[in-house]
């Protein structure tokens, strides 16, 4: 872990979907610091601030880090305009990965929307397995928004069923209609031996989290991240707390147990 800032140049970008692109980043003065997939990176642009963004990028590879990220405000507005050659600074990696190794069994991964950056280490990860299925199901608002989709073959070339689906009918799209928690339930799943990655809306993390418990998937091997609550990677600020953990303590992953009455209390 680096808690001192290092600077990043920019080799590429990618736009992915609307309003999201992904970074892939060197830091100038050596290697990338090797990370667990889901950790952080606090990535910052010079003369506004940082966020905090999963490094979506396979943990395998070692020459580079990826971040991909939406554009919602001023600090990753600054972040989208980079260009190959421009710098910024990222801390870290920080936080709690996935325990992939506490899924022995067949894993379901629900993603909604481009809470499938986070995932995707993971899933890269677990494409090197050795037995077990792996069932991604994605979901976003429309087929331009599915993250990741050029590269769906490839991951079904590797073993991993993959199974997109967008909230409503539109012209064109052939594939599954409908919310994530529903293709799940539809899913021939051994539950009571299987385990689950989450991540997406907190509605959506929470109503499967529920529909796994109903269908018979201990608690503690339902696995969600919560990175998107983070906010100074070392949980000195308080920002990120949620119930009873800090997640930039205890987090970004945590166990549907840990968490779950805290999902269930409605926002004011």
């Amino acid at each position: 872990m680096t808690a001192e800032p290092r600077v990043h140049v920019v080799r590429s970008v990618v736009a992915e979907t609307p309003g999201v692109v992904t970074l892939d980043v060197v830091p100038v003065d050596g290697a990338p610091d090797r990370f667990e997939p889901a950790q952080i990176g606090m990535v910052g642009a010079f003369g506004i601030g940082e966020a905090a963004i999963s490094i979506s990028s396979s943990a395998a590879v070692r020459d580079h880090h990826e971040y991909t990220i939406r554009r919602a405000g001023a600090i990753t507005t600054a972040l989208h305009r980079l260009q190959p050659g421009d710098q910024l600074w990222i801390r870290g990696p920080f936080g709690r990965g996935w325990d992939l190794d506490a899924l022995p069994g067949d894993v379901v991964v629900a993603a909604g929307g481009l809470g499938l950056a986070p995932l995707r280490s993971a899933i890269l990860a677990l494409a090197d397995r050795p037995g077990g299925r792996v069932v991604v199901v994605v979901g976003a608002r429309t087929g331009a928004d599915l993250l990741y989709r050029q590269q769906y073959d490839g991951w079904r070339a590797r073993g991993i069923e993959v199974i997109e689906t967008i909230d409503a009918a539109e012209d064109g799209w052939s594939g599954r209609v409908g919310f994530v928690p529903d293709v799940v339930r539809e899913l021939d799943v051994d539950w009571r031996s299987a385990g689950a990655l989450l991540c997406g809306p907190d509605v959506m993390m929470r109503i499967t989290g529920d529909l796994l418990v109903e269908l018979g998937m201990p608690a503690d091997r339902i696995q969600l991240t919560l990175e998107r609550n983070m906010q100074c990677g070392i949980g000195r600020c308080g920002h990120c707390q949620l119930g009873p953990i800090l997640v930039c303590r205890d987090g970004p992953v945590v166990r549907y147990g840990e968490v779950a009455d805290a999902l269930h209390v409605r926002e004011r």
